[in-house]
């Protein structure tokens, strides 16, 4: 299994080239094109349940589409639904956390579940009570809106990122205590300053930054769309 990314970091284009028996699961709409070698199947993936929880609290469809080379080799292209960036990163039996909506496409041997936020996601994602935790060996691939800059933080640091502007983080900064949401400069700054909550990651850790921000950018455009 091989995977490569072209035109980024405004228009990204994800391509996974598969040997025979290869598989990629991919979010319902991803897919751009594939060749006649590869075969589709359509299903809730983990059972009812879990695909349930990725749907209401996670952001993702209700529905996955698992892509298998059955007659040769075979080459799937997937993209996001917005303008943006795309990322691989290859798990070896670690975990990624991923922001509701970042997935995009795995290999067939790594799992994607929701994993309880709490306040944390509430306050910070601005999307819902869960984010997505993926796990297990092989290549997954997440989008963010614009580029993406990763940011290694030293052991024992602190870094602040704007929540909005958090596309996905590494497994030890999941743990406890190790994030948090916090305010920039007391109730002054979180009214007057425009940056609201910020997210505070204690490391080592690798945050990846998304360069928009999708919540930023639907306030800027609101006033000139129609209210009718």
């Amino acid at each position: 299994m091989q995977v490569s990314i072209k035109y980024q970091p405004s228009y990204s284009l994800g391509i996974w080239k598969l040997e025979q028996g290869e598989a990629v699961v991919a979010e319902a709409g991803a897919m751009v094109s594939m060749n006649t070698n590869l075969k589709m199947d359509t299903k809730m993936r983990g059972g009812i349940m879990k695909a349930l929880g990725r749907s209401f609290f996670g952001g993702e469809s209700l529905f996955q589409n698992t892509f298998t080379a059955e007659n040769g080799s075979g080459e799937l292209t997937v993209a996001p639904p917005v303008p943006g960036d795309l990322t691989v990163v290859e798990l070896n039996g670690n975990s990624l956390y991923l922001q509701s909506g970042a997935y995009v496409a795995c290999s067939d041997k790594v799992t994607i579940d929701t994993k309880w936020g709490g306040a944390k996601s509430f306050f910070g994602a601005g999307k819902g009570l869960f984010m997505l935790k993926c796990s297990g060996s092989g290549p997954i691939m997440f989008s963010s809106f614009g580029a993406q800059h990763l940011v290694e933080i030293p052991n024992g640091e602190k870094y602040i990122i704007d929540t909005g502007h958090v596309a996905a983080f590494s497994e030890e900064l999941g743990e406890s205590g190790r994030f948090k949401i916090t305010k920039v400069g007391g109730l002054k700054g979180l009214f007057l300053s425009g940056e609201g909550l910020v997210a505070e990651f204690t490391g080592p850790g690798k945050v990846w930054i998304q360069t928009r921000s999708f919540g930023a950018f639907v306030g800027a455009i609101a006033p000139y769309l129609s209210r009718s």
